[in-house]
């Protein structure tokens, strides 16, 4: 191949192709490019191999393009395949669901048959009297009784008296004042029943709170310089029930106190009542119930009187209080 000059052979300005021809945009003198046969050659290579280049990438680009859609497609078979998958968990899910369901309805239908014959089984039983065939059944637990009578205290009394002693000599301090300027000081001395009573059917009150057993005390302070003085207190025990199995009452024997209003002996505490009547009143016939009294003797026998009137007791506090100023006149 020659190499022909650029440059125009007439002015020697630039020449521009047009057509296939340069032509010199000066003066317009054309010039050509003489070819020879391996130009033409070349040329046709560089035409084939272009060719073949260009299918190449076409089969390139249509191969990428297959693998493409190819992997889409696995994609969507995958997703597929996850959501079949997850229908038929469901689908078992579900069905073993209704399975524990229907086994649930089953069972319950069971033991909803057994209590209708128990039922109609405890019904004829009522009805008749008796049941003539074989009793299958336990026994029901019978409801807690939470009505005692003097009678089921009979064996556990000292006890509670014991306990109700305790809890008295546990407050064993305390101070007045004389109305002078002055405070007195006294020490518990002695704590004695009195009088014991069982407070049931007490209104506004949960069943297992609606009975007391309460113990009125006799308590002794004593001044160094003034010396004794006699008050009365109380100690209640509340929730306690008969012993299905017999053998008295079922308590934790835990006493308390009420407490106490302002009528009540004490300055910095109202801790005991110098009158029975107001102790009487304050811990047993605030409380609304039925009132039934306890006769104990130390053999431990106990004999039940019911309260009729409050007249007795009031005529028990007067001689207790005459006594007691017969004493200090001594």
């Amino acid at each position: 191949m020659k190499i022909v000059n650029l440059q125009c052979p007439n002015c020697g300005a630039k020449l521009s192709v047009e057509n296939g021809m340069y032509v010199c945009n000066s003066c317009g003198t054309t010039t050509a490019i003489d070819y020879d046969d391996s130009d033409v050659e070349y040329e046709r290579v560089k035409t084939e191999a272009e060719i073949q280049e260009k299918q190449h990438e076409h089969e390139k680009e249509l191969l990428e393009k297959k693998f493409e859609l190819e992997q889409k497609a696995q994609i969507e078979s995958e997703k597929r395949q996850i959501k079949r998958e997850r229908q038929k968990n469901l689908k078992a899910s579900v069905k073993k669901t209704i399975s524990s369901l229907f086994g649930l309805l089953f069972i319950f239908g069971i033991f909803f048959g057994i209590f209708k014959l128990y039922t109609w089984m405890m019904s004829r039983n009522s009805a008749n009297g008796s049941y003539s065939g074989v009793n299958i059944f336990a026994t029901p637990t019978p409801l807690p009784n939470y009505d005692p009578t003097p009678e089921d205290f009979k064996e556990q009394m000292d006890d509670f008296i014991a306990s109700g002693k305790t809890i008295q000599m546990d407050i064993d301090e305390c101070a007045t004042w004389d109305g002078k300027g002055g405070v007195k000081n006294y020490t518990k001395k002695d704590a004695v029943l009195v009088d014991a009573y069982i407070v049931t059917d007490i209104p506004e009150k949960a069943e297992y709170e609606s009975n007391r057993l309460v113990l009125i005390y006799k308590v002794t302070w004593n001044n160094d310089k003034l010396g004794n003085h006699t008050c009365y207190d109380a100690v209640y025990f509340e929730g306690i029930k008969v012993n299905p199995n017999g053998g008295g009452v079922i308590s934790d024997f835990k006493g308390c106190t009420i407490q106490r209003s302002d009528a009540a002996w004490g300055w910095a505490m109202a801790y005991s009542f110098e009158k029975y009547e107001q102790c009487y009143r304050e811990n047993i016939t605030a409380l609304g119930g039925k009132v039934t009294k306890i006769d104990y003797a130390s053999s431990g026998e106990t004999e039940e009187t019911t309260e009729t009137t409050k007249a007795s007791e009031t005529t028990k506090a007067a001689k207790t209080t005459k006594k007691s100023k017969k004493s200090k006149s001594k």
